[in-house]
């Protein structure tokens, strides 16, 4: 089963980034201020939790949301997607 091991870490850091890319798609697509943006930071945490608990979950899943869990990960995940999406034009 592939786990964080198996990729480089640039790899990882794009699978990392992926766990944040929809969230900011979604409030990108269609901004709704501050409250939109909590419950977008909900939903997608909530759905992390879920991926965790799930016995059924693929082992790379779950390896993804283990290490965004940590501070690391996600300073990694903002940190790549800060520098992929910088002087980007937003739709507005």
């Amino acid at each position: 089963m592939a786990d964080k091991s198996t990729f480089t870490s640039d790899e990882w850091k794009t699978l990392l980034e992926s766990v944040m890319a929809p969230g900011l798609a979604v409030s990108a697509a269609e901004p709704s201020g501050l409250w939109g943006l909590l419950q977008e930071s909900f939903a997608s945490g909530t759905l992390l939790a879920k991926a965790k608990m799930d016995t059924g979950s693929n082992t790379l899943i779950k390896a993804v949301v283990d290490d965004f869990a940590t501070s690391e990960g996600r300073t990694a995940s903002r940190d790549g997607l800060k520098e992929k999406l910088s002087g980007k034009n937003l739709p507005k």
